[in-house]
């Protein structure tokens, strides 16, 4: 019995090393659906998204927005502010960088800001200024909701800007731009995905019941995604479930989900146990 415990304690010990790795969103797009793609922006405006995670003190990895109408290639900045104060107007900027995009009306564009270990407050807005007029532009879901308290504009009036909420100018659909947060500043792999709104989704007991392009995770009972394109994979192929799948170079011949729990792991560790119990001990 002494060999039993020994693996219970190992395999433990494997399935609790990957951290909590969020994504925040307050829009309904799933893979697949259609957005519309705003193109009355100007150069200096943006479209932001207020976002409020479980706690303070989780750290920024990455921004992930949709942009399209035109696959014309651009420079937007991407903005980070601290919104605990609840107003039309954020408070202290935490981070601004500038990323090259390239239009798509389908493909989500992807800003890793994971090594300025942006440490955020409990509610934040996260913004995407153009530095250009019209398209390629920011998208809005067409679930025919809004928050009305989510979605703002920072938009230009006269030779200042101001900043507005997206229903007060008349737009209806949330902005499809989605902040991925971590318990630590160096992550290791995707974890469950965290809908910030009244959206479907979140808890499930069946692939079924996830919007498209997740997948229910049993362990932690809700949906969740490994990847988005087949460069999130590392060499293997991204499903329709956001899972990746098939074999690489470099695997062994095992093809699993990077630091993720893996149901054929938990029934190889069951079967080893099976064996460990029945086998006769050695006098």
């Amino acid at each position: 019995m002494m060999r039993v415990a020994c693996v219970i304690t190992l395999w433990l010990a494997l399935t609790s090393v990957a951290h909590a790795q969020l994504e925040l969103k307050n829009d309904g797009f799933s893979s697949g659906g259609q957005g519309a793609f705003e193109g009355g922006f100007v150069t200096g405006e943006a479209a932001a998204s207020r976002f409020v995670a479980p706690s303070a003190g989780l750290y920024l990895q990455k921004v992930v927005f949709l942009c399209g109408g035109s696959t014309a290639t651009k420079v937007v900045s991407v903005r980070v502010w601290d919104d605990t104060a609840g107003t039309d107007d954020p408070g202290t900027q935490l981070t601004v960088n500038q990323f090259q995009i390239t239009g798509s009306d389908s493909g989500f564009q992807v800003a890793d800001i994971s090594g300025q270990n942006i440490v955020l407050p409990a509610q934040f807005r996260v913004g995407i200024e153009f530095t250009y007029d019209g398209l390629p532009s920011a998208a809005r879901d067409n679930d025919g909701t809004i928050a009305a308290d989510r979605n703002f504009i920072h938009a230009k009036s006269g030779t200042s800007y101001v900043w507005i909420r997206s229903a007060t100018a008349g737009l209806t659909g949330d902005w499809i731009l989605r902040a991925q947060v971590s318990d630590t500043s160096s992550p290791t792999t995707d974890a469950g995905v965290m809908l910030d709104a009244a959206t479907t989704g979140g808890a499930c007991a069946g692939n079924a019941q996830c919007p498209t392009g997740q997948y229910c995770d049993l362990t932690a009972m809700t949906c969740t995604y490994d990847c988005r394109t087949e460069a999130d994979c590392g060499g293997r192929t991204c499903n329709s479930l956001g899972q990746c799948v098939g074999l690489n170079n470099d695997d062994g011949g095992c093809a699993c989900r990077s630091g993720r729990d893996s149901p054929l792991g938990l029934v190889l560790g069951l079967a080893i146990l099976f064996v460990l119990v029945r086998r006769p001990e050695t006098r």
